[in-house]
């Protein structure tokens, strides 16, 4: 059968537009690449190291920051505390070792006041852990709870490497063990875990033992 001119037109017309389309579609699958996104950094300017935010509820907000200038060693904390709703302004400042690697709030004692915690790590190999505690008033006041050191016989198996969360309103700190001659903490012969309760702005330790 022979096709007349008039039937040829949308026959030359689908071939002319769909035809392209489908070379630029396959050149496109082809040639698309997955873009990945630069990572962004926030650069503080001088003196500032370090900055978290903790936010408590709407209007209450917390920002811990490290500053210092020279050693890394040691520098400063600042806690600033920020009630919008309130219209009230505080901070706190103290002296810093090591270097802040998160902070968050709690109400361990469930006395309506937060305790903002700041967690740094320290030491000759950056594992040491320092914990820094502060409890927080609603009229933006501050009281300093000293977080217990570790008995003298644990220290001299501590290397740092610690685990640090929250389960159940309590806090856990686990690590492990080591022989007191093996100071480079080359091979671990244990663990302790450790939960800390709060109760009248005083820290108490309760130890688990290992199953």
């Amino acid at each position: 059968m022979r096709l007349s001119a008039a039937s040829l037109k949308p026959i030359r017309f689908l071939a002319f537009t769909l035809f392209p389309l489908a070379i630029m579609s396959s050149c496109n699958t082809d040639g698309e690449k997955k873009q990945v996104k630069p990572e962004t950094r926030v650069v503080l300017p001088e003196p500032f190291r370090a900055h978290k935010v903790v936010e408590v509820r709407p209007g209450l907000t917390f920002d811990v920051l490290s500053w210092g200038r020279g050693s890394q060693l040691s520098s400063a904390f600042l806690i600033l505390r920020s009630d919008s709703s309130a219209i009230k302004y505080r901070s706190v400042s103290g002296e810093l070792e090591g270097k802040i690697t998160d902070a968050w709030n709690m109400d361990m004692d469930s006395d309506g006041n937060p305790e903002i915690f700041v967690q740094a790590t320290s030491g000759d190999a950056g594992d040491d852990l320092k914990m820094y505690v502060y409890e927080f008033t609603d009229n933006g006041s501050s009281r300093e709870i000293r977080f217990p050191d570790l008995t003298s016989s644990t220290k001299k198996q501590y290397r740092g490497k610690d685990s640090v969360y929250v389960k159940e309103g309590s806090l856990f700190r686990e690590f492990p063990l080591f022989e007191s001659s093996d100071t480079s903490g080359v091979k671990a012969v244990g663990k302790k875990k450790l939960e800390y309760l709060l109760r009248g702005n005083s820290f108490s330790i309760k130890e688990h033992k290992e199953d």
